[in-house]
C-alpha cells in the first residue's frame, strides 16, 4: 500500500506536468486555429464583396448604356419629327430597326403623357404605358420592375416557363424646342440573360445569380451544361433580404458547398423585387484550414511527447528522493530516533531532508524529557487521585457525622417553636426562628456535601413523584421570610400552576439553594422574583435578584465544584461552592437544564427548565 502511494505521487507529478504543458498547447492550438479560421472567413467575405461589386458594376454599366442609348434616340431629328406628327409608321419602322440592331427586347415611343404611340413589338400596349407613366411621375430615367408573364412573353427571346420577368426600364424625354412632346423607352428582360452574371465568372471564376423575388432567373451555375434557373432561394434568406439587408449564408450547388452573399434589387418605389447573389466554393478554404490544423496538431503532439519524456526523467529523480525521505520517516516513526535522511539533490527536497533531520534531533531530545516528565506526572496523578479519594471520604464522614447532631438540633428547635417546653415570648420566638433558619442552612450544606460525593461517584438516586412547582416555590419562599425580612428584601412569586415529575426532596434542595443564593447576594431593600411559565413543552423557572451581578468571565465556571467568585460580597456572605454544582447535577438528572444570565450592577437571573407533566 505504501509503495502504491509513492507511485501515485509519481503519477500525479506526471499528470500535473502533462497538464502544465497541455494547457498552453491547447490554448495556442485553439487561438491559432480560431485566428486562421477568422482570417480565412474574412478573406472569403472580402472575395464575396469584390464579386458582388463586379456584378453591380456590370448592372450599373448596362443602365448607363441604356440611358445613353435612349437619350441619343430622343435627340434624333427623325424621331422628334415623327413623335411631333404622331407618325406611327415612321416610328414603327425606326423601332423595328432599333430592336434588330441592338440587344434590347422592346423599344417604345409615347406621347408627353406616357401613352404608347407605337412599339417595336407593334402593339399599343397599356401595360407598358403604365410603367412609362410611373417613371415620368417619379422623374426617373431608369429602374428595375416586374412585368407579368403574359406581357413579357410577347417579346422575350427566351421561354419564361410561366414566370414573370425582371425587367430594366429606361426612359428619355423627347423635346420640340422646350416643349415635352413624348418619350422613348427601352425595355430589357433579364430572365435567362447571362450577360450580367457572366462578368463575375470571367473575372473571378466564381458563381453569380440574379433572382426575381426568390426565383433564380439568371445564373452561371450549371448542371450537365444547362443553367440552373427556375430554382427557389431559401425562404429565410429572402425574408431577410426583403427587409433590405444583405445576407451571408452557406448554400449547396450540385452537392458543392458555397459561401454566398445576397443583396436586394429595388424597384422605382424602393420595394425589394429581387436579389443578386455571388458565391465562392468553400472547399479551397476548407482544405487550407484542415492542412493548417493538421500541422498545428502535429506540432502540439510532438511537443507533448517531448514534455512527457522530460517529465518522466524529472519525476523519477523527485520520487526516488521522496522514497528515501519516506523510509527514514517510517523508521523514525517506529521509534528509531537515530534515523536520518541523507538526500543530496541541491533543491527543496534536500532542504526538507535537513529540516527532517533537525526535527529528529529535537524530537529525540524531547522524547527523553517527555519520558522523565511522564514519570513525574504519573506520580503526581497518583498522589492527586489519592487526595481526591481522601477528600470524598472526608466529605462523606463529615456530612454523616454532622447529620446526627443536626437532626437532634432541628428536632429540639421544632419542639421550641411548637412551645412544647413552655410558652415563648416574642424575643425568644425570634431567636428560635433564627436558630431554625441557620439549622436548615446547615442541613442543606451537609446535604450538598453528601450529594457531591454521590455526584463524583456518578450515582444519584432519583424518585419520580408528581410535584406542583407553584406550591413548592411558595413553601420555600415562606421558609425564607425571616431571612429576607432581615435584609428588607421583598420576595415575589409568579409561577403558573404546573406540575413536573421528579424527586421532591431533590427539587426542594435545588429551589432552596437558588432562592437562598438570590436573597444572600441581593442588596438590602431590593426584591427577589421567582417566575414560572410553560415554554415549548417545559416549565421555565426564572429566579432573579438585584445583586451586584456576576462578571462575564465567571459565568462559565460557577457550576464547577468548589468554585467561588473572589469578591467582597462573596466573602461577606460566605459559601461552600458546592450548591450550584449539586443543583446542575440534580436538574440534568431530571432531564432539565440550568444556566445563568447576569449584568454587572443590575443583578442575576438563574434559568431552570424541567419537562412539563401534561
Amino acid at each position: 500500500m505504501r509503495r502504491s502511494r509513492i507511485g501515485m505521487i509519481g503519477t500525479k507529478l506526471l499528470i500535473f506536468s502533462i497538464i502544465i504543458v497541455l494547457i498552453p498547447i491547447v490554448m495556442m492550438s485553439y487561438v491559432s486555429t480560431d485566428t486562421i479560421s477568422d482570417l480565412m472567413t474574412s478573406n472569403q467575405e472580402s472575395e464575396l464583396d469584390i464579386n458582388l461589386g463586379i456584378l453591380n458594376e456590370r448592372m450599373d454599366s448596362v443602365l448607363v448604356e441604356f440611358d445613353t442609348m435612349t437619350a441619343y434616340t430622343a435627340n434624333l431629328p427623325v424621331v422628334v419629327t415623327a413623335v411631333k406628327n404622331n407618325d406611327k409608321d415612321a416610328l414603327q419602322d425606326f423601332a423595328n430597326g432599333l430592336e434588330d440592331q441592338s440587344w434590347i427586347d422592346l423599344a417604345v415611343f409615347t406621347d408627353a403623357d406616357g401613352n404608347v404611340i407605337c412599339a417595336s413589338y407593334g402593339d399599343d400596349n397599356a401595360e407598358i404605358s403604365s410603367y412609362v407613366k410611373k417613371l415620368l411621375g417619379k422623374n426617373t430615367i431608369y429602374a428595375y420592375d416586374i412585368l407579368p408573364n403574359e406581357e413579357a412573353s410577347k417579346y422575350s427571346d427566351y421561354e419564361l416557363d410561366g414566370h414573370d420577368a425582371l425587367t430594366i426600364f429606361t426612359v428619355a424625354p423627347i423635346y420640340d424646342g422646350n416643349s415635352l412632346i413624348g418619350t422613348v423607352t427601352y425595355v430589357d428582360i433579364m430572365n435567362k440573360d447571362d450577360y450580367w452574371v457572366d462578368r463575375v465568372k470571367e473575372v473571378t471564376g466564381d458563381e453569380a445569380s440574379i433572382y426575381l423575388n426568390n426565383l433564380r432567373i439568371s445564373t452561371t451555375c450549371q448542371k450537365d451544361g444547362v443553367d440552373l434557373v427556375g430554382e427557389l432561394a431559401d425562404e429565410d434568406i429572402y425574408e431577410t433580404v426583403s427587409k433590405k439587408q444583405d445576407v451571408r449564408s452557406t448554400v449547396t450547388i450540385n452537392g458543392v458547398p458555397y459561401l454566398a452573399k445576397y443583396s436586394p434589387i429595388y424597384n422605382i418605389d424602393g420595394e425589394v423585387i429581387g436579389m443578386t447573389c455571388v458565391g465562392t466554393p468553400k472547399s479551397p478554404f476548407t482544405v487550407l484550414l484542415n492542412s493548417v490544423i493538421q500541422k498545428i496538431f502535429f506540432i502540439a503532439f510532438s511537443s507533448l511527447i517531448i514534455a512527457v519524456f522530460v517529465a518522466v526523467i524529472l519525476n523519477k529523480k523527485i520520487v526516488d528522493s521522496i522514497k528515501k525521505l519516506k523510509n527514514s520517516a517510517e523508521s523514525f516513526g517506529r521509534g528509531n530516533y537515530d534515523e536520518r535522511a541523507l538526500i543530496d539533490t541541491g533543491d527543496e527536497l534536500e532542504e526538507l531532508a535537513e529540516s527532517f533531520n533537525k526535527m529528529a534531533d529535537e524530537i529525540g531530545k524531547s522524547d527523553k524529557k517527555l519520558k522523565s516528565d511522564a514519570h513525574t506526572l504519573k506520580t503526581s496523578f497518583d498522589e492527586l487521585k489519592e487526595v481526591d479519594n481522601l477528600k470524598s471520604e472526608i466529605l462523606s464522614i463529615v456530612s454523616h457525622e454532622l447529620r446526627t447532631p443536626l437532626t437532634a438540633i432541628l428536632g429540639y428547635v421544632e419542639l421550641l417553636k411548637d412551645e412544647t417546653a413552655g410558652k415563648l415570648n416574642e424575643k425568644q420566638k425570634e431567636f428560635v426562628s433564627v436558630i431554625s433558619e441557620n439549622s436548615d442552612r446547615l442541613k442543606r450544606i451537609t446535604d450538598n456535601m453528601s450529594d457531591l460525593v454521590t455526584v463524583d461517584n456518578k450515582v444519584l438516586d432519583i424518585k419520580r413523584d408528581k410535584i406542583n412547582l407553584k406550591k413548592e416555590v411558595n413553601d420555600i419562599l415562606r421558609s425564607f421570610d425571616h431571612f429576607a425580612e432581615s435584609k428588607n428584601i421583598v420576595l415575589l412569586e409568579d409561577v403558573d400552576n404546573l406540575d413536573i415529575k421528579g424527586d421532591k426532596s431533590k427539587i426542594h434542595q435545588v429551589l432552596s439553594n437558588l432562592i437562598e443564593n438570590a436573597i444572600k447576594f441581593s442588596k438590602k431593600q431590593t426584591k427577589v422574583t421567582v417566575m414560572g411559565f410553560e415554554d415549548k413543552g417545559n416549565i421555565h423557572l426564572e429566579i432573579t435578584d438585584q445583586g451586584p451581578g456576576i462578571p462575564k468571565e465567571h459565568l462559565g465556571k460557577i457550576f464547577d465544584k468548589f468554585y467561588q467568585i473572589d469578591s467582597s460580597s462573596k466573602r461577606e456572605v460566605g459559601g461552600s461552592g458546592l450548591g450550584l454544582a449539586v443543583c446542575k447535577k440534580i436538574v440534568e438528572s431530571h432531564g432539565g437544564s440550568i444556566w445563568v444570565e447576569s449584568k454587572i450592577g443590575k443583578g442575576t437571573t438563574v434559568h431552570v427548565m424541567f419537562p412539563l407533566v401534561k
